[in-house]
């Protein structure tokens, strides 16, 4: 009777020690770590990449990517109108985006982005300091989906040849990606008749996400001057 206990013991003492290293497996399978640099590209887009991409959701507001120095005239092609900034409407249908703009002359338009089949991934801990409340490198990373684009009104010049898209999405994170790591977002049309982008923030970033980045900086900033003045001494 007694051996019959002691090997239950054992089974149940095992099968809990097993069930606590697979735990402590899946919570460090999103911890980053100092040095981090991944590239994933091209790679078919999963089922819950595709929520993820389903759940982003754009800001209200865009602007026009142009350099210092020449006129955007001799920057931009396929644009019918120039602004600063542009109002605009994000729209996640089926099985596309609608992005719908207006500049602030009254014009607008719409462009059409697909979902693609592919999805090309980046992270990177770029060294800058920044970390999450346990000391851990927050990465710098990217998605960046391609595919074909079309468009209307005052975008239309630009598709009277075919045009692509490149959308990237911008945030910083752990190891593991989700809609809420993504705070701005970069769009790039290019075609024989259309070359311009548009970047902007996205709403569906974590509320607190920029309030932690800034205590966590405010705080590694505090610590760092005590010590340029402590060594001063």
């Amino acid at each position: 009777m007694n051996s019959s206990r002691r090997f239950c013991h054992i089974i149940v003492l095992s099968a809990a020690l097993l069930c606590c290293a697979a735990t402590e497996a899946r919570a460090c399978a999103c911890c980053p770590d100092r040095g981090t640099w991944r590239l994933e590209s091209n790679e078919p887009i999963s089922g819950y990449v595709l929520d993820q991409i389903k759940g982003i959701k754009f800001g209200s507001a865009a602007q026009l990517f142009t350099v210092d120095g020449p006129d955007p005239e001799d920057q931009i092609k396929g644009l019918a109108t120039f602004s600063d900034n542009y109002a605009m409407m994000a729209v996640a249908e089926p099985k596309q985006w609608r992005l719908k703009f207006r500049a602030e002359d009254g014009k607008s338009g719409e462009l059409i982005l697909p979902w693609p089949s592919k999805v090309a991934t980046f992270a990177v801990d770029i060294h800058n300091g920044e970390t999450n409340f346990v000391g851990q490198p927050l990465l710098y990373k990217e998605w960046r989906l391609e595919g074909r684009a079309t468009g209307n009104e005052m975008f239309k010049e630009g598709f009277a040849a075919p045009a692509r898209y490149t959308l990237i999405l911008q945030g910083r994170g752990n190891r593991c990606d989700g809609t809420d790591d993504f705070t701005h977002w970069r769009l790039q049309i290019s075609g024989k008749k259309a070359d311009y982008a548009f970047y902007g923030e996205l709403a569906s970033a974590r509320p607190d996400h920029a309030q932690q980045r800034k205590l966590v900086y405010d705080a590694t900033a505090g610590r760092d001057q005590s010590s340029t003045e402590e060594e001063k001494k």
